[in-house]
């Protein structure tokens, strides 16, 4: 579908209490295809708009992959860099990562791209090798990339080059009801931690008659990713495809084994399934008491926070529950800022320069963080942050990021570098679905395997 152009004057967006059930808020398991876009060109930059209202006036062209909840911060973030610069940014709000990823592309190569696209991290190197957009370290030649956290940068540079800028950055937590655990008999302050645990307080919480399930989450491949990470298992060989094109996956791995037996076997009637890829369908669960525990993206904290107690719910929140004690991390989430390859003036690469610098930068960055829960990018936003005394202030935040914080790098943790990514996705979520109605976690992770690897066969990685 088309969207219209967002000028700054937009209608402010519905209040968080509104949005539960926003779907996949960090949308960052899945992504495939769907959604459409406007762009609009005109003479002058061979690509995106020029001139404005006023004569001098830069124009650029940016597409968020969200609007809904995260529109109003947009719109103050962009308002807020052209009242201290000489640009108009037109501003497209798109629909999820899915749509954005297929409005870009479509818009791209019909010739009339925006300057500026926000995608989600799955669709790294389809992005990269379709040819529709420059390296930023290209155009940003100097720029300090030290400055941005290591669990955000990792996805945007691809063989020693940058190709995007981490914009915002999201893991899986857990979030609880605390008068649940209190009715059951465990204490409200110490979430469970391991599969084990999860297991147990499940059980506990049923056996008591608080809830019918004890957990929900979504049937979403992030997961999947996540929890291969968390165990150091790479999830295709070639590093994760940092090292060069990945020929398979390791989707049947004893790591992939030791989650699904988990998942589906051990967990059974204690988990709350519902269905394929429905965020919606989980929020709610832990909305209306069905079950007690709910794991769901960091990125949507300040509106499932807002919603959850809007409900009554006393909320807490813990890191994502691993096999172990170990926890080293996984792939973050979220999503990067891209830029077109276009023919431009040295006035809009200048432009795009500036609005990139302080869309990522450390003000900005502290201000989506706290509006939304997407981690930071910028260090200095970490910094901002401390001194304004927001963690001690909103201590789930800090709970949030110290899981963040424990991330360490390696080829397991700084993404997953596949062309075939956004439809593997789909292929985890099917195969997941499919084991949930009978299939063995064996059979249905051979068959995981199978699909993903015969995509890798087929897909060609661009040389540069």
């Amino acid at each position: 579908m088309v969207r219209d152009t967002y000028r700054r004057d937009f209608i402010r967006g519905a209040g968080a209490a509104t949005i539960i059930g926003l779907a996949g808020c960090g949308g960052d398991g899945s992504a495939g295809d769907g959604g459409g876009g406007d762009g609009e060109s005109t003479s002058g930059d061979g690509g995106g708009s020029t001139g404005g209202t006023t004569s001098g006036t830069t124009t650029i062209e940016f597409w968020p992959a969200w609007g809904s909840y995260y529109e109003e911060t947009f719109n103050e973030m962009v308002s807020d860099f052209e009242s201290n610069h000489d640009v108009e940014v037109e501003m497209s709000l798109q629909g999820n990562y899915v749509d954005a990823q297929k409005a870009v592309f479509s818009a791209a190569k019909a010739g009339n791209a925006p300057d500026i696209a926000h995608l989600g991290k799955n669709s790294t190197i389809i992005a990269r090798d379709t040819g529709y957009f420059k390296p930023i370290g290209d155009l940003m030649p100097d720029l300090d990339t030290s400055q941005y956290l290591g669990p955000a940068i990792g996805w945007s540079t691809v063989e020693g080059k940058l190709w995007s800028l981490p914009f915002n950055n999201s893991q899986i937590i857990l979030y609880y009801n605390k008068n649940h655990f209190r009715e059951a008999g465990l204490d409200p302050e110490q979430p469970p931690r391991t599969f084990q645990e999860v297991k147990e307080y499940s059980q506990q919480i049923v056996d008591a008659g608080v809830a019918d399930k004890g957990i929900t989450w979504p049937n979403v491949a992030w997961w999947t990713m996540s929890w291969l990470s968390e165990q150091n298992q790479l999830f295709c060989d070639q590093e994760n495809g940092l090292s060069g094109e990945p020929t398979e996956t390791f989707l049947a791995s004893d790591a992939a084994e030791t989650m699904f037996d988990w998942w589906v076997n051990d967990m059974s009637d204690l988990y709350h399934y519902p269905g394929k890829d429905d965020w919606g369908a989980s929020e709610a669960a832990f909305t209306d008491g069905t079950a007690s525990m709910h794991m769901n993206s960091s990125g949507g904290l300040a509106y499932l926070l807002s919603g959850f107690r809007e409900k009554g719910i006393d909320v807490g929140v813990g890191r994502i529950p691993t096999p172990n004690m170990e926890h080293g991390g996984h792939s973050t989430g979220g999503a990067a800022v891209w830029v077109t390859d276009q023919d431009r003036s040295d006035a809009k690469q200048a432009a795009i320069r500036e609005f990139l610098k302080s869309m990522t930068g450390p003000e900005k960055q502290s201000l989506y963080f706290k509006n939304t829960g997407y981690f930071p990018s910028h260090e200095g936003s970490i910094t901002q942050l401390n001194e304004e005394g927001f963690f001690e202030d909103n201590p789930l935040y800090d709970t949030a990021f110290n899981q963040l914080q424990q991330w360490e790098p390696s080829p397991a943790t700084k993404g997953i570098f596949m062309g075939t990514l956004p439809r593997t996705t789909d292929v985890i979520i099917n195969q997941t679905d499919r084991m949930w109605q009978g299939k063995s976690v064996s059979q249905g992770l051979a068959d995981m395997k199978s699909e993903a690897d015969q995509m890798l066969e087929s897909y060609e990685r661009v040389s540069y």
